[in-house]
């Protein structure tokens, strides 16, 4: 477009650049602002090749911004800004200005551009804040202008001059005139502009003169300072015409200074005119003066006359001193080499000149509003001295004086300030001519700054930080009082001065000569920390902008060097460190307007001090490589190199000064922490330039970090722990982001990334949080706040939620949360292992209270309550560090609960529908959002009982359309949830995914037939689809796991459980179906719907495929009729099913007789299951839960299981090493109660009984019947000897009994078991293992065994030596009655020596001598002298292991108690085993599949058998039997099939203990059926459930829940009751609880009061009416009410103060839950003497009709009951809605009558299946035919059927209707090559024979009889039961024969026919026509058709049947 259309092109970015003006768009952002300069540098660029199109689109632009009407202070700035950018750009491209296009722009420039320019300089206001900054880049835009457009500039002030020469004295402008002061003059424009003023000065009024002669002024100094050598060069060679035009003007001049006033006027320019006449000057020097020349020297006389102070006017000394001055500054651009007159003329005036201008006593002054001009003067003069005599250094100690006036200071700081930074010429003397007077120049600084400092009333001191050693300077301030306004805005000015001048020369500041190290560094430490104090100080923008500045230079390599030249490292480290320090400290505050400047300013900083450092940077290898050049030099070459090698040592020792040296210091350190505290705190900046900068700074963190570490040769994580993630800061700040929200995201992300916590961060986080905190109450305390305002608070919002996992982690450093191992507290183990430390921590923290006040942003109702929740739940969900995943769970988890906590129904309300709304949109983004890190976290916490309580309160909020919306969003997060599983942390993750599946169907097909607006039918379709896809999701792998059943046995109830959903399922699908057909009828029906019942029905297939597949032994069976239903959609659904199951591999196994010992099986596997470092994450996982009540169980089972599998060993290493880790000593060890010890002591137990009793039983007897002991005696205690006794002969004979037992202990290692070898080995090698982690790596390195032996006093074998005794030998000799070794007790006296002898057996074990006990102190000896034998037997039995056992362990794991033991062990701690994985698992090594597995496995074997609690005191009474229990027993009642039965209905249990200690039992009363079970079986059974326990105190509590009629105990039954018990039964019963009490309950009382009347008002009876209640007497954990009665109270909608309609109305309260309604009674009344509320309960079953009558009245009728119960309330259509609902939830889950197929196998599942198949591929309907297609297709691939021919699965695959020769063809080819699935299929091809159809019936003949060929080959086996089978099928055969009446001829033909021909099976079949047709009789139908049927099996074999015939005829 550029090369067809420029001009359009140029247009363009012309207007891309007007429209991007401040003035257009607004106040200017960091985007906005590059892409103004982007534009800008384009058009400068542009105007090179296109300069007319660029100027005239700037120029009109510039007059419509001029044009532009304003309102408003913003919009003034932004006008200002405008023209601003606009001049500024006009500047640079007139500079550019090619020169082929002068003159034609030449007309252009004067008609356009320069007026408008000159409107800027001609309209300048005094007052206008922006006036001088515009006419100063105006001025800028004529200088350039005039450069190459002079004529123009020129043209228009001849004009102007020509028209004021004819003007009226009143009409006089001399604006263009003042143009002269601003173009660009060189000496021929110079010489243009005289000629012309020559020419019409006379005509020009008096005005316009005066302009004139100002404006020449000003264009003769452009031209000077300009272009200094045209200057030069008129010196050197004179210019006639120039001296002409200047001779001329000064006379004319000279003539219009008529007066004083007029002469002081023209003075300034005469002086300058005679400078342009060098000879003229030559020629005044020498007499006599030509006469044109006398004036001339008369002016000059009149200079000096009137510069000393007499030429009596003070205007005429005022106007010779500003002339001398020019002259001075004139001289010094010439060269004083060329010795010109002017030199003269200088030295003549130049005493006068400086006693005038720099007198203190008089200070020269113009007065008041001349000051600005004064100072100019004598800053022009100050430097002109300077520059002609450097040395003459007196004005300068006047201006240095503090006597001096604070102008004189000004002039002198800014006359070095020009010296400095004006282009030098080549004669003009340097700045370092003045260092001498630095030390001056830096006190005048610390007085001024001072002084500043005091009069903003801010005593901030000059020192940061002790480390700073420089003397302070403000006490010595001469200025005590208070200052003047005005002094204060002077010393300003001076203090800006003397920044500026630090700016432009810092070493004139750092010079310190002949000065100490020390001395140097405190100057310069005051002079830096000076600068600092000014940058914060942002009401001093330019002191502030240059002292940034100043500093920066300062900081530059090479003036670095200059702080301290002796020590620059240490120096550099310790003030720049204060630098950062200071200047952070003050950023952390976000108090400075312009922190954003500041912030690009440290930036600069830091690279800076990067610089430095590279350039220090030397290595200690090079140090090194240094050192030892160095040094051979000088031992090898000292006497040729004698100096040389001094100076090499002084190189090497320069190098010593690396870029860490110093950095140790503690500001250093501190620093680093405030500057990572200042980069954070900026990362939530509103102002996304800061954010940008503050990015950007981390690289140079990082890089000074590599430096540090490159020079000390470190790991740069030392320095910086967080460096890739700072890197990562540094790489996105170059990325220009889309935006400010999208930058936030980019670096919360990184902040989740930081892993290291470092002070840095976690005060970011404590300061950032107060900043939080304070915000928050802003924004609530003031409603009107916009919070799009607010930008400020989401971004700490977010900041805080990013990088709370980093703090939270420094507060958790001793480790993450984990149960203590399995040996419990050393003091005393006992109770349970578990110490979990809290996910949560101390709940004050900073975190805590962080997340607590985000959770209650959650329901904010304030104004902008819906903005603040919605960010809280967008940054919780999206941007929350996945470290604090457990935390927040926790407390949704604990927030949620208090729903749940109080009495009554769940308190719905708007808040806490918030809340929980809040909390799903939460959990489902953070499931959804797969952060780094998260699935670490995820399981720290488990999520289950929040899940459940979300559910459990969503499901009570009705159907409004809010609700259905909650619940669509709910069941999509459980989606999710299910997608994280592996990720989760689940306890009971199969009864938790079971209840959620009870739950979340309860929401299918709630409303969606009741919606009558299509926007809600939508709506609840959705909620279909989403509760179908979770449902989907959570039975995948889903066992059903039932709630414990009423009579029901485990099987069963997970049938019913299935059919309930199946059922549920299969309605789902044909409303789905239904509503289809409904929405074809209606015209324009939404593809919408459409759409959704696809995906609803696809996802409900699916289900149904998840649930079989899970559940195949509890539902094949009963939904294989599907397979023939009369519903064809039914039946294509249920293909589609069964093909599902196959494709997702269905394990058909579990249908086997054998699964349950499989599963036991497995189970034992999974608990003995190594990992691949030697771990039982199972098996520890259970001996760190199980209580320690349980622990001899425990360590049975473990010992046994792993034994039984070769793996004891491995156990024994698991436990033992955890052991000895806790172990303080070695004494400690195997001495408390922990489950080691027993799993030691039931080994020894177990496997040593043989051993002990071989080895100790000899010993013992002869000690006990050997003459020669018989009257010895062994108590050496001298308290405790007999009369008679000597001590020492007792000791000798001790000694003697003992050293013999040790000789025969320690000589029987080769007798000693291989099992307890094994025992001990583990615990030496554990123990070995153990103590050497605990030493260092040094300890290892130097000799493993040193280390045990500094670890305890003996090596590791005495653990071995120690336990055995302590658990294994002493406690048979010390009692070996109890270990069986002895059939009697020994006597005392042999007693007393034996456990003697077991101290110092013990002793000598322990390798420790007796200190305590004095008695046995004389022994130490012989146990010193048994040490090394001992140790060597403990070495022979523990130093290798024995070969596990090759013989395999038979275990029969069903009836194996151990096995039992273990199942309950695991079901019972199944959660406590999720929390202790999910707290200790590493998901790299064990991971979650063993816990996955093993809950799988428990939910398929279901509860355990229940067992009784254990308590030897109860258990060990002897008590005597009744004669009713003697009868019973007698009969052998307890064997029988029918008790058996009743056991197991859990009539009557015993489960828990009260709270009193008691055993407590329960009796279910809806669990008796009367007449169904026998109620003598029932007292037996409950007398022998109590005998163990009722001789002591027990409590009974009785669960009347739904009692009713069919549940009584007729009245001599009850009666009896009271007679069959021994009496103390009945005196023991501590308490009797009464459960649910009812109306029933309380008729039957008033009926059997007489029988009941020991009851009646029994302090023992308490009614109970709620779980809560009962927890007063029986802790929760303790109580086993049936589950079915618990979940009545479980989310209930309850309906107070109805009135239930009667003979008497009575006051009741309605509960609808999720199954039953409940109707409890609000007053009391008398039951058996006491008040009791009445709760009856009706199911959903019962309930046949709810009728609203009106408004306030409603009927129930419920089974079994005549009269209708009415009821009156005020919400009457709430509570029938609500009963309706569960009603009809309980009728979708109701099965059709599907017939139960037989019990299916696992082999005859291909054969029923493939019969299915078959048979459904022939039906009229094609959807069927296709299901029936693709699940041949699946049978063929899963059972790898050999088919000929490929069959093709695909959806949507069209089958023909007439495809039979298809079907048998398949069944032919199927027949011939899987002949082993004959028997099956041809069982279920008759099976669905009856169920077909008369064209499929015909079908399933042709089909059937290539299969009936196969018979033949199991009949010819010996194998009486497939022959049996064959028997059998025959006899189906003729059963449809006799009744297929239709179907009658084809059978005939086509089953018998075939039969017929085959020959080996005719005597089978006519086996069964014979039985057939007796068991029918002569002349009965079925011997008809037997005979009919004979001639059809002839018809296919004459001859042969013949012949089988003729033998019976004879």
């Amino acid at each position: 477009m550029a090369a067809h259309k420029p001009a359009e092109w140029v247009q363009a970015v012309i207007n891309r650049f007007d429209e991007q003006l401040p003035v257009k768009v607004g106040q200017q952002n960091t985007h906005t602002k590059v892409s103004t300069e982007h534009n800008r540098e384009c058009l400068i660029n542009i105007s090179k090749y296109k300069f007319s199109l660029v100027i005239s689109g700037l120029t009109n632009i510039l007059k419509n911004v001029n044009n532009m009407r304003i309102f408003g202070e913003a919009a003034e700035k932004n006008l200002y800004l405008s023209q601003l950018i606009i001049l500024d750009t006009l500047e640079k491209c007139l500079a550019g200005q090619p020169k082929d296009c002068m003159r034609l722009d030449e007309t252009m420039l004067v008609k356009q551009l320069l007026p408008e320019i000159c409107h800027f300089i001609h309209t300048y206001r005094e007052g206008n804040q922006y006036a001088a900054e515009l006419r100063n880049s105006a001025s800028g835009v004529l200088f350039s202008l005039s450069c190459n457009n002079f004529n123009a500039v020129f043209s228009r002030i001849s004009t102007r001059l020509q028209e004021l020469t004819v003007c009226s004295e009143d009409a006089v402008d001399v604006h263009d005139i003042e143009l002269i002061r601003y173009i660009n003059v060189d000496c021929s424009k110079l010489k243009r502009l005289l000629q012309e003023t020559v020419f019409k000065f006379k005509a020009l009024k008096k005005p316009a003169q005066l302009s004139v002669i100002y404006s020449l002024e000003k264009a003769f100094w452009n031209w000077v300072e300009n272009y200094p050598d045209e200057f030069t060069m008129l010196y050197q060679r004179p210019q006639t015409d120039m001296a002409d035009c200047a001779e001329k003007l000064f006379d004319l001049v000279d003539s219009f200074a008529e007066s004083a006033k007029r002469k002081a006027a023209v003075w300034p320019l005469q002086i300058i005119l005679l400078i342009l006449c060098p000879n003229i000057t030559q020629d005044l020097s020498r007499e006599p003066v030509e006469e044109t020349k006398v004036n001339k020297k008369l002016f000059l006389e009149n200079l000096r006359k009137a510069l000393a102070g007499h030429g009596g006017s003070k205007q005429l000394t005022e106007s010779a001193a500003i002339a001398c001055v020019k002259l001075c500054k004139a001289s010094t651009y010439i060269n004083w080499e060329d010795h010109s007159v002017i030199f003269l003329l200088v030295q003549s005036i130049v005493v006068d000149l400086k006693a005038l201008l720099f007198n203190p006593a008089k200070p020269f002054s113009r007065g008041a509003g001349s000051q600005s001009a004064d100072v100019d003067l004598m800053i022009d003069c100050f430097v002109s001295c300077f520059r002609i005599n450097p040395h003459n250094n007196q004005h300068f100690k006047v201006c240095l004086a503090s006597s001096s006036p604070p102008t004189f200071h000004f002039v002198l700081v800014n006359s070095l300030h020009r010296i400095i930074t004006n282009s030098p010429l080549d004669w003009w003397p340097k700045i370092d001519a003045v260092y001498c007077y630095s030390g001056e120049l830096r006190a005048m600084f610390a007085e001024t700054l001072g002084r500043i400092i005091q009069g903003c009333g801010t005593h901030t001191p000059l020192r940061m930080t002790p480390s700073l050693t420089f003397k302070e300077k403000m006490t010595s301030l001469k200025f005590k009082e208070k200052t003047t306004d005005l002094d204060t805005r002077g010393h300003k000015y001076l203090l800006l001065a003397l920044v500026k001048l630090i700016h432009a020369d810092p070493k004139l500041m750092l010079h310190n000569p002949g000065k100490q190290g020390q001395e140097i560094q405190s100057s310069t430490a005051e002079l830096i920390t000076g600068l600092v104090q000014l940058v914060p100080l942002a009401n001093m923008g330019d002191i502030s902008q240059e002292a940034m500045e100043a500093l920066l230079v300062l900081h530059q390599p090479e003036t670095t060097e200059l702080w301290n030249p002796d020590t620059p490292m240490e120096t550099f480290w310790d003030i720049s460190s204060q630098v950062l320090f200071f200047i952070c400290k003050k950023l952390i505050g976000h108090q400075l307007i312009n922190s954003t400047e500041i912030l690009k300013w440290l930036r600069e900083i830091l690279i800076c001090r990067n610089k430095f450092l590279l350039r220090n940077k030397v290595s200690y290898s090079l140090h090194l490589v240094f050192f030892l050049f160095f040094y051979i030099l000088k031992c090898f070459s000292y006497l040729k190199f004698k100096g040389a090698h001094v100076k090499g040592w002084v190189l090497f020792l320069s190098f010593q000064e690396r870029a860490t040296t110093g950095s140790a210091i503690p500001i250093c350190r501190q620093a680093q922490t405030k500057l990572e505290v200042c980069l954070y705190m900026f990362l939530w900046s509103p102002d996304m330039e800061a954010v940008l900068v503050a990015m950007s700074c981390f690289r140079h963190l990082c890089e000074e970090a590599d430096i540090r570490c490159g020079v000390d040769e470190v790991p740069v994580q030392t320095i910086l722990p967080n460096y890739n993630t700072f890197m990562e800061f540094a790489s996105v700040s170059n990325m220009m982001a889309t935006g400010r929200s999208a930058l936030q995201k980019r670096v919360m992300a990184l902040l989740r990334r930081i892993e290291q916590p470092t002070p840095g961060n976690t005060e970011a986080w404590e300061d950032t949080y107060a900043k939080w905190e304070h915000a928050t109450k802003l924004i609530l305390n003031h409603p009107k706040t916009k919070l799009e305002d607010c930008q400020e608070w989401i971004n700490m919002t977010g900041f805080l939620c990013a990088l709370g996992g980093v703090c939270l982690q420094q507060r958790n450093t001793p480790g993450p949360a984990t149960y203590s191992p399995p040996m419990g507290p050393l003091s005393e183990r006992k109770g349970s292992m578990i110490s979990m430390g809290s996910c949560e921590g101390n709940a004050e923290t900073p975190l805590s209270k962080f997340l607590d006040r985000l959770l209650s942003l959650m329901v904010c109702s304030h104004e902008k309550g819906v903005q603040i929740r919605n960010n809280v739940k967008d940054l919780v969900g999206l941007e929350l560090s996945p470290a604090l995943y457990p935390m927040l769970f926790n407390k949704l988890k604990n927030s949620i609960s208090r729903f749940f906590d109080a009495q009554g129904p769940v308190p719905i309300n708007e808040t806490n529908t918030q809340f929980v709304e809040q909390t799903i949109a939460i959990m489902k983004n953070l499931l959804d959002n797969h952060t780094e890190g998260s699935s670490e976290h995820l399981g720290q916490a488990s999520i289950e009982t929040m899940m459940l309580n979300l559910v459990r309160y969503v499901r009570i909020l009705g159907n409004m359309v809010h609700a259905i919306q909650i619940k669509t969003k709910l069941c999509q997060l459980v989606e999710v949830m299910m997608e994280r599983r592996d990720d989760l942390s689940f306890c009971q993750e199969m009864k938790f995914r079971n209840k959620m599946v009870e739950y979340l169907t309860d929401w299918v097909m709630g409303t969606s037939n009741q919606a009558a607006d299509d926007d809600v039918k939508c709506l609840t379709r959705d909620l279909d689809q989403a509760s179908m896809e979770a449902v989907v999701s959570l039975l995948a792998g889903l066992p059903l796991q039932p709630e414990e059943g009423d009579g029901v046995e485990l099987m069963e109830a997970k049938s019913q459980l299935f059919l309930k959903y199946f059922t549920l399922f299969m309605n789902l699908l044909n409303d789905c179906s239904e509503v289809e057909d409904d929405g074809q009828q209606v015209a324009g029906r939404k593809r919408g719907m459409s759409r959704r019942l696809a995906s609803l029905r696809h996802c409900t297939v699916l289900a149904m495929s998840n649930l079989l597949n899970a559940n195949v032994d509890s539902g094949l069976m009963h939904s294989i009729g599907l397979g023939y239903h009369k519903d064809l959609q039914t039946r294509a659904t249920f293909m589609e099913v069964l093909t599902k199951i196959l494709q997702q591999g269905t394990e058909f196994d579990t249908l086997a007789e054998t699964v349950l010992a499989d599963r036991f099986e497995r189970l034992v596997e999974l608990v003995t299951m190594m990992g691949d470092q030697g771990e039982l994450p199972i098996a520890m996982a259970l001996a760190n839960v199980v209580p320690c009540s349980q622990w001899d169980e425990l360590a049975r089972v473990l010992v046994t299981l792993f034994d039984s599998r070769h793996l004891l060993y491995q156990l024994l290493w698991n436990m033992f090493s955890k052991e000895v880790e806790l172990a303080d000593s070695m004494q400690t060890l195997f001495r408390g109660n922990s489950l080691a010890s027993k799993i030691m002591t039931f080994c020894f137990k177990v496997y040593g009984a043989t051993y002990l009793q071989k080895l100790l039983e000899p010993l013992l007897r002869g000690v006990i019947t050997a003459p020669e002991w018989q009257m010895l005696s062994f108590e050496v205690d001298p308290t405790r000897l007999e009369p008679n006794e000597v001590l020492e002969e007792n000791q000798r004979n001790l000694l003697q009994m003992t050293n013999r037992f040790f000789l025969a202990i320690i000589s029987s290692s080769s007798e000693f078991p291989p099992q307890l070898r094994s025992v001990c080995h583990c615990l030496f090698q554990a123990t070995c293992h153990s103590l050497l982690n605990k030493a260092t790596v040094k300890e290892k390195k130097e000799s493993k065994k040193s280390v045990v032996s500094q670890r305890f006093p003996q090596n590791s074998i005495g653990a071995v030596g120690s336990a055995m005794f302590l658990r294994f030998i002493n406690p048979a000799i010390v009692s070996p009655y109890e270990a069986g070794i002895l059939d009697k007790k020994p006597p005392p006296r042999i007693e007393r020596g034996l456990k003697l002898m077991s101290k110092i057996l013990q002793s000598i074990a322990n390798h420790v001598l007796f200190t305590k006990e004095e008695h046995m102190r004389p022994f130490n000896d012989f146990v010193k002298s048994n040490f090394d034998a001992a140790r060597r037997f403990f070495l022979d039995i523990a130093s290798d292991c024995p070969a596990s056992d090759s013989v395999n362990h038979s275990l029969s794991f069903i009836s194996d108690g151990n096995v039992l033991a273990l199942h309950r062990l695991l079901w019972n701690n199944q959660e406590k085993i999720g929390q202790y994985l999910s707290s200790n698992r590493d998901h790299k090594a064990v991971g979650r599949r063993p816990f996955d597995k093993m809950a799988t496995l428990l939910a398929y074997l279901g509860p355990p058998e229940h067992k009784p609690v254990a308590d030897t005191h109860w258990s060990s009474l002897n008590l005597t039997s009744s004669k009713f229990e003697e009868f019973m027993t007698r009969h052998q009642v307890h064997e029988k099939e029918e008790f058996k039965a009743l056991k197991t209905l859990n009539i009557f249990y015993q489960a828990g203990t009260s709270k009193n200690g008691n055993p407590v039992f329960y009796y279910v009363t809806r669990r008796f059926k009367t007449g169904q079970i026998n109620g003598d079986l029932l007292i037996y059974h409950v007398l022998l459930t109590l005998k163990p326990y009722y001789a002591k105190p027990y409590e009974i509590v009785v669960d009347l829940t739904h009692a009713g009629p069919s549940n009584r105990f007729k009245t001599d039954f009850l009666s009896k009751w009271f007679v069959v018990f021994p009496g103390f039964a009945y005196e023991n019963v501590a308490a009797i609880y009464i459960y649910n009490c009812n109306t029933w309950v309380r008729e039957y009382t008033k009926y059997h009061e007489r029988l009941l009347t020991g009851l009646k008002g029994s302090k023992k009876l308490l009614f109970i009416d709620s779980p809560a209640r009962l927890a007063e007497y029986i802790e929760p954990d303790q109580q086993k009410l049936p589950a079915a009665t618990l979940s009545l109270e479980e989310d209930l909608k309850v309906f107070h103060n109805a009135l239930k309609l009667a003979h008497k109305d009575t006051k009741v309260s309605i509960k609808v839950g999720s199954n039953a309604v409940q109707v409890t009674s609000a007053e009391r009344t008398r039951v058996l003497g006491q008040s009791v509320f009445l709760n009856d309960i009706y199911y959903a079953s019962e309930i046949e009709e709810i009728c609203l009558v009106d408004e306030n009245q409603f009927t129930l009728t419920i089974a079994n009951q005549g009269t209708p119960l009415t009821f009156m309330h005020q919400e009457c259509e709430a509570i029938v809605h609500s009963i309706i609902h569960i009603r009809t939830r309980w009728e979708l889950s109701q099965p059709d009558s599907i017939p139960q197929h037989t019990k299916i196998r696992p082999k005859d599942v291909p054969g029923t299946l493939l019969n299915i198949a078959l048979l459904n591929l022939g039906s009229s309907d094609p959807s069927l035919r296709s299901a029936a297609y693709n699940l041949l297709c699946a049978l063929t691939c899963t059972f790898n059927l050999k088919i000929e021919g490929q069959l093709l699965e695909t959806s949507g695959l069209c089958i023909p209707a007439n495809n039979t020769l298809f079907i048998v063809s398949i069944s032919k080819t199927l027949a011939a090559n899987e002949p082993h699935l004959t028997l099956e299929f041809l069982e279920e091809c008759i099976s669905g024979f009856s169920k077909s159809s008369i064209e499929l019936k015909h079908l399933c003949l042709e089909y059937m009889t290539p299969w009936l060929l196969n018979l033949v080959r199991f009949c010819k086996h010996n194998d009486d039961a497939k022959r049996q089978r064959v028997t059998a099928i025959l006899d189906k055969l003729i059963t449809m024969t006799i009744n297929e009446k239709q179907m009658y001829p084809s059978i005939q033909a086509k089953i018998w026919g075939s039969l017929g021909q085959i020959t080996d099976l005719l005597d089978v079949v006519l086996d069964s026509f014979i039985k057939t047709s007796a068991t029918g009789g002569l002349g009965s139908i079925k011997a008809e058709v037997m005979a009919d049927t004979a001639v059809a099996l002839a018809s296919g074999n004459v001859k042969l049947v013949s012949s089988k015939r003729r033998p019976s005829r004879c």
